[in-house]
């Protein structure tokens, strides 16, 4: 039987890993499903260094500079996990398919110990990659009170109530245009006895936000919606109903489409 004879060994360790997430997909961050296919994104910050590779829903980030080779077979000290230090890494990720609004972000990378943790970053469904089940949803096209101004990249949260159950949360996010498809998927068909379900809906939304430029939506605040049935009354939240299965278009009082103002 012939020798394997390793003439050097070459090191890497992965400096950290970026986790996306599709929002829509549960109320938490660590139940989130993490997105189908890559992402894209043009980085603003980063070390010349780094090296990045891809896969669907995740993304891992190496340090040349933390490489090396080593003469002959590596022992178990020079296979331990090397800190190549931390760094910032910024820019925008974007959905080439534009199934996935894009946003921007920042984060301050670099591992510093094993296991690595990671960054799970949050992405939300366009209209063009949301699709409606039997359980229905809500429309809406977002504008500034008083200036029919759209309100580009704003999130949408609805708490609906579930009797003997309790409470359900789902979150859809406007694109450019201001417009938002929000699904219901896992509500439940109504209970005997019960002839709809309330729901509560509130807004997070930036007044200087521009349809050109995408944003983080963890820079976001609270704002106030106008009610569905009684013009120029603002609240956050506001409430009304719901029935499973329909697809109910949300409007303010008196207009053709949900205005939002600072609260």
């Amino acid at each position: 039987m012939s020798a394997l004879k390793i003439l050097d060994t070459h090191i890497t360790h992965a400096s950290d890993i970026l986790y996306w997430l599709d929002g829509s997909t549960a109320e938490e961050p660590d139940q989130m499903l993490r997105l189908p296919h890559p992402v894209q994104f043009d980085l603003s910050s980063k070390p010349r260094d780094l090296q990045i590779r891809q896969v669907p829903g995740r993304t891992a980030l190496w340090r040349r500079s933390a490489a090396k080779i080593i003469d002959g077979p590596a022992s178990e000290a020079d296979r331990t996990f090397a800190d190549a230090g931390s760094f910032t890494l910024a820019g925008t990720a974007y959905d080439s398919r534009g199934f996935y609004n894009p946003r921007t972000f920042s984060i301050t990378a670099g591992a510093g110990s094993v296991p690595i943790a990671g960054h799970g970053l949050v992405m939300y469904p366009s209209p063009k990659g949301t699709r409606f089940g039997k359980a229905g949803g809500l429309v809406a096209t977002l504008r500034f009170a008083g200036e029919d101004r759209i309100v580009p990249w704003a999130l949408l949260t609805a708490v609906v109530a579930i009797p003997g159950i309790g409470h359900q949360t789902y979150t859809a996010q406007a694109d450019h245009r201001g417009d938002v498809l929000l699904p219901l998927h896992r509500l439940p068909p109504l209970p005997e006895g019960v002839s709809e379900y309330s729901i509560s809906l509130g807004v997070e939304a930036l007044e200087s936000a521009s349809a050109q430029t995408p944003l983080n939506t963890d820079d976001l605040v609270a704002m106030d919606l106008e009610s569905l049935s009684s013009a120029g009354a603002f609240s956050d939240p506001i409430g009304f109903s719901v029935v499973p299965g329909e697809i109910r278009l949300i409007r303010s009082a008196n207009k053709d489409h949900l205005a939002v103002q600072p609260s």
